[in-house]
């Protein structure tokens, strides 16, 4: 394999790991969530139309203890809120037939095969939960912000896709690290929102902060063809999943 080959290989490959993968609860992803945000300027940010919210309680279907399976997680836990029998490992496992794991390419610099575990890209996360709900469940991206509070202030849950970090690849570019969560609440006079992350733990995020995340910045220092690859993986900002009942 020529090394412009091995680019090339390597660009597809990482760009489909930033498809919805996160590290191990115990690292980066659920700590970027976690820190604290800073009072905002409320006109700098999109607002919702007023009201308020408890944040809706998300049953614990176990923690994500794995590096690509943030999506399933999330799922786990809506579909048990609408009275399904489930849990992480079986939707985790019903998630894993519809992906091809492990993939491998091999290191022309060690000649070792390289196993990579993908995200679950959105089509796939609405395919996988429809075997529970049917047509009910539905993947929306460019969301308009508005509508995502009215979901989860009307008793509906969603999954978001969000940006928790980046890494830089040498002539590959920005790589996202892309991570999925449950968004549970909304209250527009705090302007927060309210999420459960894959660690079953409740957090929140200022407005802005929410919307930047979600918005994922692929237009801005994310590299053509890693765009590309994402994009045509369904991977679009402002993207969630929910049940639509």
């Amino acid at each position: 394999m020529s090394f412009l080959s091995f680019l090339k290989n390597i660009t597809l490959v990482v760009a489909s790991v930033a498809i919805a993968t996160t590290a191990t609860p115990a690292t980066s992803a659920i700590a970027t969530l976690k820190r604290p945000h800073a009072k905002q300027n409320p006109e700098q940010i999109q607002l919702a139309s007023s009201g308020s919210s408890q944040p809706i309680d998300l049953p614990d279907t176990g923690a994500q203890n794995d590096g690509w399976s943030c999506g399933p997680n999330s799922a786990a836990r809506i579909l048990r809120y609408y009275g399904h029998d489930v849990d992480y490992t079986v939707v985790r496992a019903a998630t894993d037939k519809k992906l091809f794991l492990p993939q491998r390419m091999r290191n022309p610099f060690t000649n070792q095969w390289i196993e990579v575990r993908t995200g679950t890209p959105p089509l796939t996360l609405q395919q996988v939960m429809q075997k529970w709900e049917g047509d009910r469940v539905k993947k929306s991206p460019q969301t308009s912000f508005n509508k995502l509070i009215n979901l989860v202030q009307s008793g509906k849950p969603a999954i978001a896709l969000v940006r928790v970090g980046s890494f830089s690849i040498p002539y590959i570019g920005s790589i996202p690290y892309l991570h999925w969560i449950a968004v549970t609440g909304a209250d527009s006079q705090r302007q927060q929102i309210y999420y459960t992350d894959t660690n079953s733990q409740n957090y929140s995020l200022s407005y802005k902060d929410f919307q930047t995340r979600w918005n994922l910045g692929l237009d801005k220092d994310v590299s053509g063809a890693i765009a590309s690859v994402l994009k045509s993986n369904g991977v679009e900002a402002r993207t969630i999943v929910w049940v639509d009942r």
